[in-house]
């Protein structure tokens, strides 16, 4: 049970005794009902003063309290948020790294092929799957309706299906392929940078 003890109380306390002395002294010496109902008067108007008092105190300590849990809250809404865009940039980071990799080694192979030099097409078939998979498969869906919102992944996901049709033997067309791959590749890592960059300074996510 909480019993701590404000300035209010105190004052009170004090206030409450000397009107009472008072009040006594006064009916010990006018002994009528006159006296005797202006000293509980006294002591009534004291007593509503302080639970008054003690009142606006609860209150200001209550409204003290909320304010110190909405701050706390927000305080840990942003961390949580700085934390995610943090998470989600670092992501997107490795998501263009490992695309660039995959992408130089791939476009290095399909030139080796055009110039009939000995290509691993395992090798190949691995690059392509693995910059297919972090694609978007929304890409791959026909469009029902303009605007398209993933041109640029579907762009990509043409190149790669052109190669995967082509083939080992097709390496009269392995080198404009290869130009294709670049030139596609190098817009949508330009765009995904500008989306991070942009969740950097601002804070939010980009959905």
């Amino acid at each position: 049970m909480d019993l701590q003890i404000t300035k209010t109380d105190v004052g009170f306390v004090v206030s409450a005794l000397t009107t009472i002395v008072g009040a006594i002294a006064n009916v010990k010496f006018d002994p009528t009902v006159g006296a005797t109902l202006a000293a509980i008067g006294v002591i009534a108007t004291s007593a509503f003063g302080y639970l008054k008092a003690r009142g606006a105190d609860r209150s200001a300590k209550e409204s003290a309290e909320k304010v110190a849990n909405i701050a706390a809250t927000a305080s840990t809404d942003n961390t949580a948020k700085t934390v995610l865009v943090g998470t989600v940039t670092a992501e997107r980071a490795k998501w263009r790294a490992e695309m660039r990799a995959y992408t130089e080694e791939l476009i290095m192979l399909l030139r080796s092929s055009t110039r009939l030099e000995a290509v691993e097409w395992k090798r190949v078939d691995q690059l392509r799957s693995g910059i297919r998979l972090r694609l978007n498969p929304a890409g791959r869906i026909p469009v029902s309706a303009p605007p398209d919102r993933h041109e640029r992944d579907r762009k990509l996901h043409l190149v790669l299906d052109d190669l995967q049709q082509a083939g080992k033997q097709g390496t009269g067309s392995h080198d404009a392929i290869a130009d294709r791959l670049e030139q596609h590749m190098a817009t949508i890592l330009k765009a995904e940078w500008e989306v991070s960059k942009g969740e950097a300074v601002n804070g939010r996510l980009t959905t």
